[in-house]
């Protein structure tokens, strides 16, 4: 292994072992945080907005992802994550490449899937009977958010595979913040002045009447989830969490329940490894697509323009585990390039990243050498 290989592997290991060091601490609070789980999952179910039309979709998600879900359609038996970087995606006022960023996407799409072209690549995840939800990531608002660029090319993408846009759905907590973070409103029935895919917040439609329970956390899921698509496609940030280490693809999906602000005890860890193991999500999700393109290193959750430094990159697999384990370590190369200790020695560590891979979850593997990291690049 090179240089960053053995950091990163450090890396991992030193986030293992503080797991192992709190886990007394979290073995005595653990049933307390199965009772405060259930209590918390109540409020705000059942809390439905305006009706938008619903289908059936339950005949349509039995593609769900095999054991363990990071399985890649390849014969080397190992999760693989593809980072595409290019330093032309972002010119010097932030604005995005589109040219580029299309060839970025195309590229990380053809080298995770195998397939040869683009459309190929997307009929691997999806189908045009689908109904696909982009979960998207606006907490941070509009500088550090996901860009509406880099969703665009994965409309198109879907497009090409089948998918008429109204079959997908792009969603995040609030309408107000996909809408201050760029993207266009569209609800079935609600004039918008353009076509294109629908675009509304979990606020417009609700959540489940009823929690869901997976081992000790339980939280009732957005109704678009649950109740409208058949298949859902995650599209993270990369940044820094002053309480969870960081967030990626699997801590995105606490903007999919009612109650994240109830599940930040012990770092999120249980909780960010039990919500992603609910069937609404194992079953759905069949690709991760993140974000690199910004990358805060400090100070995360929210946008800290001292902090947040043009990367260039997406980071693409269908383990979110993996694809977690290598945006770490994207973060602890930056953070030992500006002089920070790591955040896998602090209190603070990700140990849910570990917790996802271990033997009750099994969402993915975190660990290096059964991860098959493909750094790819385009001419364009």
């Amino acid at each position: 292994m090179g240089k960053k290989d053995d950091d990163h592997a450090r890396s991992v290991e030193a986030a293992r072992s503080l797991r192992t060091t709190l886990s007394p601490r979290r073995a005595r609070r653990r049933l307390l945080s199965a009772a405060a789980g259930m209590a918390a999952a109540l409020v705000g179910c059942g809390r439905e907005g305006p009706d938008v039309q619903a289908r059936d979709v339950s005949a349509r998600t039995s593609r769900a992802v095999s054991a363990p879900p990071g399985a890649n359609p390849d014969t080397s038996g190992r999760s693989r994550v593809v980072v595409v970087r290019d330093t032309r995606a972002l010119d010097a006022a932030g604005r995005v490449n589109g040219e580029v960023v299309a060839a970025m996407l195309e590229t990380a799409m053809r080298k995770v899937s195998g397939a040869d072209s683009p459309a190929d690549a997307w009929r691997t995840y999806v189908e045009p009977r689908d109904i696909v939800a982009i979960k998207v990531n606006c907490l941070g608002g509009a500088s550090l958010c996901t860009h509406p660029a880099l969703v665009d090319h994965i409309v198109d993408g879907m497009r090409r595979a089948g998918v008429d846009a109204d079959r997908i759905i792009i969603y995040d907590r609030m309408t107000s913040e996909l809408q201050e973070c760029g993207f266009t409103i569209r609800m079935r029935g609600v004039r918008s002045g353009r076509a294109g895919p629908q675009c509304y917040g979990t606020d417009a439609v609700g959540y489940d009447t009823e929690p869901t329970v997976v081992m000790s956390t339980g939280s009732c899921f957005s109704r678009i989830i649950s109740q409208q698509c058949s298949a859902i496609v995650n599209a993270p940030i990369l940044k820094d969490h002053d309480g969870a280490g960081i967030t990626c693809a699997l801590k995105n999906h606490f903007g999919s329940i009612n109650n994240p602000n109830k599940l930040h005890t012990d770092h999120c860890d249980p909780h960010i490894a039990d919500i992603n193991c609910a069937p609404v999500l194992r079953n759905k999700q069949r690709i991760t697509v993140c974000d690199a393109l910004m990358v805060c290193y400090e100070g995360g959750p929210a946008y800290k323009p001292r902090t947040t430094v043009p990367y260039g990159a997406i980071l693409v697999s269908t383990d979110p585990v993996a694809l977690d384990a290598m945006g770490l370590r994207i973060i602890e190369d930056l953070r030992k390039e500006k002089g920070l200790e790591p955040i896998s020695s602090q209190e603070r560590a990700p140990t849910y990243i570990a917790t996802a891979a271990d033997a009750d979850h099994r969402l993915g593997t975190d660990r290096l050498e059964n991860i098959e990291l493909v750094e790819a690049s385009v001419t364009v």
